[in-house]
């Protein structure tokens, strides 16, 4: 129970007496949310918010991939909106242990169910039984339906099991400094967090890259334009989170250990965490991005754009030059 009393952990950006080192720090992190904010954040709600829609105004022709990637759209949003909270960072967030918890569930659980999204892509990519539901329209929109809810339920469960291990049941309404991933949690909240959304997600993955190896290797033929499109749709995503997550479980992996250590770090260890967490929240904008640019309807929904404005306009020219003619008759 030694290592459950937290009491002494601290920000080493409050504590430490290396004044240089954490001025340094805390100009690097504040330019790079800075950055985050000016640039990611609205390019991920537009790129979400435009593809939404696009699957909203093709709801009864959605396959299973379509369904899946709305989910993981949604997720995008929504991850867009938490990462909000680092918006003033060098400096934390002053809350309540309740309103940081309430933070902290919202955000597991958008992590878990993105990563457990992109698992069933790869199972319904990579087995044969499951590839014509892939690209097929079908009428079945609440049989479709069912896959993503099944997914939330997991990440619903992954989630509290983790917000379980921040160990505030006791102090709700004690006001502590807050983020995603707050600083007081146990160190068994790193540990299970890497494992479930990270290290079994890994091993899977290795599985399905190998199988997907075996598949393209015995293929005599070249896979199909709508086939090859899935693949790459859903290679880019799984490419992306898996970079993105790797560098944010090694900050996580590292503060659990600093934690077990009964040591509060370097303001260079704070650094690295808070680089780790915008990382994670950019995930979310450059599988938006690819969604839009790789996923077929997303693409030419994009494409498009010009050619509805175009007849917008003439629309106009001609309901101005009608209505010249009737004043001059």
């Amino acid at each position: 129970m030694g290592f459950h009393n937290m009491s002494w952990v601290g920000y080493p950006s409050h504590v430490s007496p290396a004044v240089e080192d954490v001025i340094a720090s805390q100009s690097i992190i504040s330019r790079c949310t800075h950055i985050y904010v000016a640039l990611f954040v609205p390019m991920s709600l537009v790129t979400g918010l435009f593809n939404l829609t696009t699957f909203i105004r093709g709801r009864t022709r959605l396959g299973a991939l379509d369904v899946l990637l709305s989910d993981l759209t949604v997720t995008n949003i929504l991850v867009t909106l938490l990462s909000l909270s680092a918006i003033s960072r060098p400096n934390y967030i002053l809350t309540t242990n309740l309103h940081c918890g309430v933070l902290s569930f919202l955000s597991n659980l958008c992590y878990f169910n993105a990563q457990y999204l992109q698992l069933v892509m790869l199972v319904l990519v990579l087995l044969p039984s499951f590839l014509s539901c892939l690209l097929m329209r079908t009428k079945g929109a609440q049989k479709l339906a069912m896959g993503p809810v099944a997914i939330l339920g997991c990440a619903l469960c992954s989630s509290l099991v983790v917000v379980a291990l921040l160990g505030i049941s006791g102090e709700l309404h004690k006001t502590t400094m807050c983020q995603v991933d707050p600083l007081i949690a146990w160190p068994e909240y790193e540990i299970v967090k890497f494992s479930l959304g990270f290290g079994v997600a890994v091993v899977f993955k290795l599985v399905f890259f190998i199988l997907l190896i075996v598949r393209l290797a015995r293929q005599a033929s070249p896979p199909q334009r709508d086939t090859a499109s899935a693949y790459l749709i859903v290679l880019a995503v799984t490419l992306t989170m898996f970079a993105c997550r790797l560098f944010y479980n090694i900050a996580l992996l590292q503060r659990a250990r600093l934690k077990l250590k009964r040591d509060i770090g370097s303001p260079g260890d704070e650094l690295l965490m808070n680089l780790a967490e915008l990382v994670l929240f950019g995930e979310s904008c450059v599988t938006s991005l690819a969604t839009l640019f790789l996923h077929k309807p997303c693409r030419l929904a994009l494409l498009n754009i010009p050619e509805h404005l175009t007849q917008r306009c003439r629309r106009r020219q001609a309901d101005n030059s009608i209505s010249l003619k009737r004043v001059g008759s």
